[in-house]
């Protein structure tokens, strides 16, 4: 028994083997890394030393500095970055020394230059890389995100163009852009603190603010009192209503009916008539009376 559990022990390890033996070499060995010592590189701001945060407003470029720092001693042959944006932010510029990607919300482009960059040399991208949406919002426009590689390491993975593919939604594939080529340029930039071949650069959406229009001010007229079936009286003039030189004695004057004291006056007077009225007509009434008798 022993000898034959033993026998099948081995046999089992035997396909083991040739199981692994049989699996593509591919699929364990990973990339090597790239030989070119490089950093990402873009302005910051000087009072924070953060990366700068670029301000611009919708339908805009967004002018941010896309370095490279060569860190080595050995100048670098060519070089290949990778662009990637979210949401509102745009690729809208598609050059043909670029393929690029789309998938979901992100867009990426990989741009590949003949150039040589020198040791301890900077270079950057010269040209309208990364722009806003004409119709984009402040919490959609954020971050650029740039990769430098050697070109020589690129091409060992299959191509600027394969590596764009991988990139690409599922179903689709990498376009390559056909407007004039992107250029770097000599540019000074400083490096990070802790220097890599990945970066970041910011963009913060400037809205303009909304005006509201400023009210004039418009006199209030107080509306005054018509009376019903005439026309509205005149301003009481300064004075005693009804005094000389008032300008208050009614009629074609323009000043308000007599009013106040003088009506108490007349008052007075036509009842002091009644009271005469009466008195005559008693006594006459009276002596009318002892006539008769």
């Amino acid at each position: 028994m022993t000898a034959r559990f033993a026998a099948r022990l081995a046999l089992g390890a035997s396909v083991l083997t040739a199981g692994v033996a049989a699996l593509p070499a591919a699929a364990h060995a990973a990339p090597a890394p790239d030989s070119a010592t490089l950093a990402a590189v873009t302005e910051q701001d000087p009072a924070t030393g953060l990366n700068r945060k670029y301000p611009v407003k919708p339908g805009e470029v967004v002018p941010a500095a896309l370095g490279v720092t060569n860190l080595g001693d050995a100048p670098v042959k060519g070089l290949v970055v990778q662009i990637r944006v979210l949401d509102d932010l745009d690729l809208a510029v598609k050059h043909d020394n670029c393929w690029y990607a789309v998938d979901s919300n992100m867009e990426s482009a990989w741009c590949e230059f003949d150039s040589e960059l020198a040791a301890k040399q900077t270079l950057a991208i010269v040209g309208d890389v990364v722009s806003v949406k004409a119709d984009a919002r402040a919490d959609k426009v954020t971050s650029i995100v740039f990769h430098w590689y050697g070109k020589q390491w690129v091409d060992a993975q299959g191509g600027v163009q394969q590596l764009a593919d991988g990139d690409a939604g599922q179903g689709t594939k990498a376009v390559r852009g056909t407007e004039p080529a992107l250029t770097l340029a000599e540019r000074e930039l400083p490096l990070p603190e802790t220097p890599r071949a990945i970066n970041f650069a910011y963009a913060q959406l400037v809205t303009a603010p909304t005006t509201q229009p400023t009210p004039t001010a418009t006199p209030t007229t107080a509306p005054t009192a018509t009376p019903t079936g005439g026309a509205a009286p005149t301003a009481v003039p300064t004075g005693t209503a009804g005094a000389p030189g008032a300008g208050g004695t009614g009629g074609d004057g323009g000043g308000l009916p007599v009013t106040g004291a003088n009506i108490g006056v007349l008052a007075g007077v036509g009842g002091a008539l009644l009271l005469l009225g009466g008195g005559g007509y008693l006594i006459a009434r009276r002596r009318r009376t002892r006539f008769v008798a």
